[in-house]
């Protein structure tokens, strides 16, 4: 898997106008995670860390449009695979919702959100640190830097409130992480046929534009 996003990510890094799309999508799927928080266990006053993480998350999908408007020069709207990454995402809240309820035996909205952050945030420390590698940009680096670092600094102490309570009722992190790694590999194959179709599209464009100047310049027979 790790091998396969390294891959599609240097060739998305290769188009200016892709890694926009790809960026916009980041920020749609961080927006995504900020809203589950702000509908589940932030919809009343939340403790400081859950407050702390809705922030962090708000401030991600806003710091990685704001790059995508940067790397496209006007207020994005351009996706890559957004139904793939909504799919992804809502599969893998209810997917883990349903798994952790049949081995606690009644729902537990903190135990799903410990679940999903947790996968999620093993997922963000594998996705961004080889995008920020990918990047030609130094401003997107920077900021990745930034967005690692912060998820960082809360994910121990989610994921170690995660095992605690799994363990209590004989459950492993390891299968919900297998769970999250099926869904993400489904995304990724959807991601890796729409970046290699834009760009064979994008390379045909520049052959046809590249014939046309050629068959203007050169000399009438």
């Amino acid at each position: 898997m790790r091998d396969r996003i390294q891959a599609v990510l240097r060739q998305l890094a290769q188009s200016p106008a892709l890694e926009a799309r790809w960026l916009h999508t980041l920020s749609f799927m961080e927006f995504i995670g900020a809203r589950k928080i702000s509908r589940t266990v932030a919809d009343r006053h939340p403790t400081l860390a859950v407050l702390e993480h809705l922030a962090d998350e708000t401030r991600h999908a806003f710091a990685f449009k704001r790059l995508a408007a940067e790397l496209s020069g006007a207020e994005p709207s351009g996706f890559l695979c957004p139904e793939a990454a909504g799919r992804y995402f809502q599969a893998l809240d209810h997917e883990l919702a349903t798994w952790a309820t049949a081995r606690t035996g009644a729902p537990d909205v903190f135990l799903h959100y410990l679940l999903t952050t947790t996968a999620i945030e093993r997922r963000a420390m594998v996705l961004y640190p080889l995008y920020k590698a990918a990047s030609r940009h130094a401003s997107v680096r920077e900021e990745l830097g930034r967005v690692v670092t912060e998820e960082q600094g809360h994910r121990r102490s989610i994921e170690d409130a995660c095992v605690a309570r799994l363990s209590a009722v004989g459950a492993s992190l390891d299968d919900a992480l297998a769970l999250e790694e099926r869904l993400f590999g489904a995304f990724i194959q959807e991601l890796e046929v729409v970046v290699t179709k834009e760009l064979a599209s994008a390379a045909l464009v520049a052959t046809e534009a590249t014939a046309s100047v050629a068959r203007v310049a050169s000399p009438a027979t």
